[in-house]
């Protein structure tokens, strides 16, 4: 009896929040995310290809007000030239291949029209390394110290989406607010040559573009 009063309760409960214009969807999404907005074909076509992303999204409203957390997969590729290094036939490059989670927390305002819903978001990100491979332009010969990559970043993002029928279109754009290195320097030998690479204060600024599907309305 007991179990049969409380689900009868929940049930009351979603249905009177339901009724005040409470809302949940869910769904998976996909697209790219690149350093600048093209809506060229080409450009598109490459970043899709390059620099996709994957994921999903969870939407809450409660009439107008919206909360949207997302949980996005993407790559991401940071080439490092050793400038002023002048080594016979040799031009250092490191590069660094990433596999990343980001985590936005989307809170904001949705406009109901008949045909279609339009959403203006901002909030925070957070940025998970799940993983990372060093590379060079010339095997063992030239040798590097490991680049110490933080494992969470953060950042702050916009977001700009509409939704027809179940599909939905989300243009965001996130500044980074962390640098991504442990470290300022790395240091590099090459034969009886050797330095250091001064780090940028390099960051996660993007904008992504995603398409998604609400599975739950």
């Amino acid at each position: 009896m007991k179990k049969l009063l409380l689900s009868l309760a929940l049930v009351l409960c979603f249905t009177t929040a339901k009724a005040g214009g409470f809302g949940i969807s869910l769904g998976p999404k996909i697209g790219y995310q690149a350093a600048t907005l093209s809506f060229k074909k080409v450009d598109m076509q490459y970043n899709f290809k390059n620099s996709w992303t994957a994921g999903v999204f969870v939407r809450a409203n409660f009439g107008a007000f919206v909360i949207q957390p997302e949980l996005m997969y993407f790559k991401s590729e940071k080439v490092f030239n050793l400038e002023g290094v002048s080594l016979t036939n040799f031009d250092p490059k490191i590069t660094l291949n990433q596999q990343n989670l980001s985590l936005p927390i989307y809170l904001g305002y949705m406009l109901d029209g008949s045909l279609l819903k339009a959403r203006f978001c901002a909030g925070p990100v957070a940025y998970f390394l799940v993983g990372q491979k060093q590379s060079d332009n010339n095997g063992k010969a030239f040798n590097i110290n490991e680049i110490e990559t933080r494992k969470v970043t953060w950042g702050a993002a916009i977001n700009a989406g509409i939704d027809v029928w179940r599909l939905t279109l989300d243009i965001s754009y996130s500044l980074g607010l962390s640098n991504l290195f442990g470290q300022d320097d790395v240091n590099w030998s090459f034969g009886s040559s050797n330095g250091t690479i001064h780090l940028d204060n390099t960051r996660q600024n993007m904008f992504m573009v995603t398409l998604g599907f609400r599975l739950l309305d």
